[in-house]
């Protein structure tokens, strides 16, 4: 499959043509420019919106769009103030219409396009779209990370570039996650094995509809090897084989500070066919998501957004790949293997600016017991710097209101909650002798903890 290049020039250049158009071509091709609410973030806040937004409100056929977050001025944010981490557009249909169905059974609403820290647009080749109704509303869901301590005002703008009064071949998007349908998009890996161990998640999607791949995008964390979109009916070929870009050294996502998380991929190879990848209604696809396994890694996620033209009968033969196949990259420069990055903790320092620390203040308290007890209250975690014997098993009890979780930061084995809030209990039994730096990331300054587990 080739590869293109300037994949970003060419999408300013076609939205560019199509802003300011005569009346006879606004009949054809139309792209609407729409934002969100503003939301606010303190310093160093994650947040998780999930709002209906404006729609187009007119009737036809996406066949690209884009988003990115601006500030109170409409200037671009970057990852230095604000990261977009992800985001999840979903069609919930129009009121008293048919309802809209997803990849898992018994979920409504149809998320329709989707991207992260890879910024991928959703691009559809010549002569097909992804069909709305004037009617119909959409709802989002977005999670934004502050990278910064002062409070931020941002919006979510998005561009939607449609064809309008000519019949398109409809696409129908499904999301094929290496996890299924867990209740949770993301999983968590080990972190457990050998020197040049590769984590595999799989899982068996089954097709809703028969017709033909005409494109797909893949949504990647930090760490990953990609993911692949096999058939195993077919001899179990590869259809898809999404690969992640990283950034070189000097990319803005490893010079921003303070580092909150794993940097992901800064683009992810898109597939695109015009004449498509025949599939049949009832048979599988297999998803695999491919992680260095050699460390652990919270809350990755491995999505396939694949996009079928539908037809009411595909081949049973296994044709050969289509020879008009090909992988576009939105970013030219970047490396292929993911950079080891080691979160550090991070406070602030006696000039009231933020610095990585080896450790939070306070003493360490020392544990012989087999059980230890940790609270989070007041916004801390306490005891801050704990040593326990190997085998002991650590309770951390949720005092506040407010909502919080126990992530991993680095050590020699996965530890992680989920955001959960007073009453809650998380528990780990510690059976890797090494130090374990943990924070939240909903409150990553001034929620820290160091464990040291004793051999």
């Amino acid at each position: 499959m080739r590869r293109l290049g300037g994949l970003a020039g060419f999408l300013v250049a076609a939205f560019a043509l199509v802003a300011i158009a005569p009346a006879a071509a606004e009949a054809r091709t139309q792209t609407f420019d729409m934002q969100t609410r503003p939301f606010t973030l303190s310093g160093f806040q994650t947040i998780f919106p999930k709002i209906a937004v404006p729609t187009p409100e007119r009737a036809g056929y996406i066949t690209q769009m884009d988003a990115w977050l601006v500030d109170a001025r409409g200037r671009k944010v970057t990852i230095r103030d604000v990261m977009l981490h992800h985001i999840v557009f979903i069609n919930a249909g129009r009121p008293g219409g048919a309802p809209k169905r997803s990849s898992c059974a018994g979920r409504s609403s149809e998320p329709f396009w989707g991207t992260g820290e890879e910024m991928q647009p959703l691009m559809l080749p010549p002569g097909y779209g992804y069909p709305v109704g004037a009617r119909e509303r959409w709802n989002m869901q977005a999670m934004l990370m502050s990278h910064s301590l002062r409070a931020h005002t941002v919006r979510i703008r998005y561009r939607v570039r449609m064809v309008l009064g000519e019949r398109r071949k409809r696409v129908k998007p499904l999301w094929l996650r290496a996890n299924g349908c867990a209740k949770h998009p993301s999983y968590d890996i080990e972190g457990d094995m050998p020197p040049g161990g590769v984590h595999k998640r799989q899982h068996l999607w089954r097709m809703p509809i028969s017709g033909r791949i005409v494109a797909a995008s893949a949504h990647l964390h930090g760490s990953s090897y990609g993911m692949t979109v096999q058939q195993p009916r077919c001899a179990d070929r590869t259809l898809i084989d999404h690969k992640p870009l990283y950034g070189l050294q000097s990319d803005i996502v490893y010079r921003a500070k303070p580092i909150l998380h794993e940097p992901g991929p800064i683009a992810t190879g898109h597939f695109q066919s015009q004449t498509g990848i025949p599939v049949r209604k009832g048979e599988f696809l297999r998803v695999t998501g491919l992680y260095d396994g050699t460390r652990p890694h919270v809350q990755v996620m491995a999505i396939s957004h694949v996009y079928i033209a539908a037809e009411r009968e595909a081949p049973r033969a296994c044709a050969p790949p289509p020879t008009d196949a090909r992988i576009l990259w939105t970013r030219k420069s970047g490396r292929t293997q993911a950079p080891v990055v080691e979160i550090p903790l991070n406070g602030i320092g006696a000039d009231g600016q933020v610095r990585e620390i080896d450790r939070p203040a306070g003493p360490e308290q020392f544990s012989m017991s087999p059980t230890a007890a940790v609270s989070l209250a007041r916004e801390r975690i306490l005891p801050a710097n704990l040593s326990v014997a190997r085998g002991t098993r650590v309770n951390w009890d949720f005092v506040d209101t407010a909502t919080h979780n126990i992530t991993l930061a680095s050590g020699p084995r996965l530890i992680g909650s989920a955001n959960v809030r007073k009453g809650a209990r998380y528990s780990r039994t510690l059976n890797t002798p090494g130090t374990y730096k943990l924070f939240c990331y909903l409150h990553p300054i001034t929620m820290t903890q160091v464990i040291a587990v004793r051999p």
